[in-house]
């Protein structure tokens, strides 16, 4: 690749990054709406292949259900966030408060020295700032509410031609038709990704649930929910969820009991769950290196903020299976791995 190249690629990435930021109100939706579309699609396929007496629901009534159960679940999941979020926010600062004044406990017994630096740190930690920034990501959802579900409605009716669309671009039923495999290989590895992800955090919430409420952890449903949504962010988002309502379990009970139980069961939850039941499904391809797993929060975070933190980690999954079922992509492909091993 010569340097002429190399400008003309480096100057196109800035421009697309450019053009997504400056206009993020618009492709915030459009990405969730996307998202949207494609949960609806995988999930009427779902259904569709649900056979009663030899005989499925047929493609219109699936979709109405489709959508009626995406609905229903983006409703109740928005009730139990509105109903817990209030009380967080209240609650953060004297959790902060406690958390910082066993810090300088444990710091007085330990003989280490406050004036490291360490006590810039300590106070450095908002807590209250980083759940109101947590919260900002289902605001701006709320929102954009009115687009998202035009731009859905749009994208679900522009799908019913897109096939015919697609004949129209190649010259020979060959060529259409390995293009088809091509695409229906992506379309299985990708709603693969999206299951799998999506029932491993849901695992992984309600056994976390579990965890808090049997310990009595205050808040236990909304620590649930913020397991199952950082959960789609790969380990930062791991470590992240479980940190928060370790640290709570610290400060809210006077023994250390709470918190060393809270603490092995939820790691064990997690390192079970992501290290062990969904790399087994989910396999070697969908795997992203951890460096550009950094540098996509980075980006992404900067250009739309913690909405594109949690949309970051499935676009560049998704890309990377797009990628590597390509032959000039698949370099990229393996590089974007964290093993370098793809399908």
């Amino acid at each position: 690749m010569n340097m002429r190249n190399f400008s003309s690629i480096l100057i196109s990435i800035s421009l697309i990054f450019y053009f997504l930021y400056i206009g993020k109100s618009f492709f915030i939706p459009f990405s969730i709406a996307i998202v949207a579309w494609y949960l609806i699609i995988a999930i009427t396929s779902a259904i569709n292949s649900i056979k009663i007496n030899k005989r499925s629901l047929g493609h219109s009534l699936s979709l109405f259900v489709a959508i009626i159960i995406l609905f229903i679940s983006f409703l109740l999941f928005m009730t139990l966030v509105n109903s817990n979020i209030g009380n967080v926010i209240r609650l953060a600062p004297t959790y902060q408060q406690k958390f910082r004044n066993i810090t300088y406990e444990a710091m007085d017994l330990a003989r280490i020295d406050k004036s490291l630096g360490i006590n810039e740190v300590i106070q450095s930690i908002d807590m209250s700032n980083f759940l109101l920034k947590i919260t900002e990501v289902f605001a701006v959802v709320a929102s954009y509410t009115t687009m998202i579900i035009v731009f859905t409605i749009f994208l679900l009716l522009e799908y019913r031609m897109l096939g015919e669309k697609m004949r129209q671009l190649f010259e020979s039923d060959d060529k259409y038709e390995r293009f088809r495999e091509t695409l229906a290989s992506i379309d299985k590895e990708i709603k693969t990704y999206l299951k799998i992800k999506t029932l491993s955090s849901l695992a992984t919430a309600l056994l976390a649930y579990l965890v808090l409420s049997l310990v009595g952890v205050d808040l236990a449903v909304f620590w649930a929910l913020l397991v199952f949504v950082l959960n789609y962010i790969p380990t930062i988002g791991s470590i992240v969820a479980t940190s928060f309502p370790m640290i709570i379990s610290l400060v809210q009970f006077p023994s250390f009991v709470p918190f060393i139980i809270v603490t092995c069961l939820l790691i064990l939850i997690q390192v079970i769950v992501g290290n062990v039941i969904e790399p087994r499904f989910m396999g070697d391809s969908l795997n992203l290196s951890p460096l550009i797993i950094l540098i996509s929060l980075a980006i992404w975070g900067n250009m739309w903020g913690f909405v594109g933190m949690f949309l970051c980690i499935p676009i560049m999954s998704i890309t990377n299976i797009i990628l590597a079922k390509f032959d000039k992509t698949r370099p990229i492909a393996i590089l974007l791995s964290a093993t370098g091993k793809i399908k």
